[in-house]
């Protein structure tokens, strides 16, 4: 890739504070052309995106060799991937100008200001015009160094506060690229650069290996946009704690599996909240009569997804969420059997809160009761005897419906 001459672009009257590993210094802004530049394909913004693109056209990598074109593909995707951020950024530009520089690279590729890139791109298209963007050029040379490319991007993409929220699902297959499959970055080292809290990363690989098995269960394997399509994020964050309370592999596995066909069918409206009620179940008298009607059921999708010559998210939502008599076979059985759960606890509630009163009579320090003053000891016997009254008229009550229980 030809490198950028700094003597052929405008230098500008201004300089800009920036972060790069860890060090703050002042940076040139200059005036760029945008025909000079191109789009990072390691931005975590459009990954799932890209993930389509190459499914699609067969192709396992983007082709960069044709600049324009690849900048006109991958400039629909940053405007499809958020179009009213889009617009606002795009009206902000024309009315007041571009007021936050995009970070580059030697050989113009864009670190920081894709959608920046995209709206002036626009802008350019409408004006018949040659279009320019201020940036700052990073030139210590490590435009072939994946890691640190990665690592500049996941800062100036996640590590300051004032960034825009990427979409969950591609936050996810980014985390998994980067620290899971090629293993380009550490735990730590995505902790630090992100600043974010080591647990939080980790339960965010979790999370992506989760979504990794997920598609490979719907026989999908890495087609990403399918995951973004299906909304998963929010599922996905309640399986680990669902299957916490699993008691030994089979169990965990057969639930998952279960979560992963209630995902695809969408047999309810509010599907995380429907997926979180899973953990009342396990562990419960019902779980292994619900595994069995639910892995029947979880059979039925699987074959579903075995009849398709290609599956997609089309085909999802034509003909395996259209499969109505499963939706409602997995929506009546997971609902019977939360309403046993709950007519159990209502039924087992009365010994329950008398145990609860034992317990706080129990917990009476009695030191406490003979340094009472005469009203106080008084005031003592008079509950006392209430209390006694009320457990002969609540005895003679139940005993005296005894033979129903006989």
């Amino acid at each position: 890739m030809e490198k950028l001459n700094l003597n052929d672009v405008i230098k500008l009257d201004r300089k800009e504070k920036l972060t790069v590993d860890g060090h703050t210094d002042s940076y040139q802004v200059y005036k760029i052309k945008l025909t000079d530049l191109y789009y990072n394909d390691q931005n975590d913004r459009i990954a799932s995106w890209i993930s389509k693109y190459k499914f699609d056209n067969e192709v396992s990598e983007m082709n960069i060799a044709n600049r324009e074109e690849y900048n006109e593909i991958v400039s629909q995707f940053i405007i499809k991937s958020n179009e009213k951020a889009f617009k606002s950024t795009k009206k902000n530009i024309e009315l007041i100008g571009q007021e936050v520089p995009a970070v580059i690279l030697m050989d113009g590729r864009i670190i920081d200001g894709n959608r920046r890139f995209t709206c002036l791109r626009e802008i350019e298209k409408e004006k018949n015009e040659t279009g320019y963007i201020e940036a700052i050029v990073l030139e210590k040379d490590i435009t072939s160094d994946q890691k640190a490319i990665k690592l500049l991007e996941l800062y100036l993409q996640h590590g300051r506060e004032e960034r825009v929220g990427y979409n969950p699902v591609d936050r996810l297959v980014g985390i998994y690229k980067d620290v899971v499959q090629t293993e380009l970055v550490s735990v730590e080292e995505y902790a630090k650069t992100t600043s974010m809290e080591l647990k939080e990363v980790k339960d965010m690989v979790k999370r992506a290996e989760l979504m990794v098995e997920f598609l490979e269960f719907i026989n999908m394997p890495e087609q990403y946009h399918v995951a973004r399509d299906l909304e998963i994020e929010g599922p996905i964050r309640e399986i680990e704690t669902v299957l916490k309370k699993a008691k030994d592999e089979e169990v965990m596995e057969d639930i998952k599996n279960i979560i992963f066909a209630s995902i695809l069918m969408k047999p309810k409206g509010d599907i995380t909240r429907y997926i979180r009620d899973f953990k009342n179940i396990i562990n419960s008298t019902y779980q292994d009569e619900f595994i069995e009607h639910q892995l029947d059921l979880t059979e039925k999708v699987l074959e579903k997804i075995d009849e398709a010559e290609e599956v997609n998210t089309k085909f999802i939502n034509q003909h395996v969420r259209a499969q109505e008599e499963i939706k409602e076979e997995m929506l009546e059985g997971f609902e019977k059997y939360q309403e046993r759960l709950k007519k159990n606890k209502t039924l087992n509630s009365p010994a329950a809160q008398i145990e609860k009163a034992i317990l706080a009579i129990e917990s009476i320090d009695t030191n406490i009761v003979k340094k009472l003053n005469d009203e106080g000891y008084h005031k003592l016997l008079d509950a006392l005897i209430q209390l006694d009254d009320t457990i002969n008229s609540f005895k003679n009550e139940v005993t005296g419906d005894e033979s129903i229980h006989n």
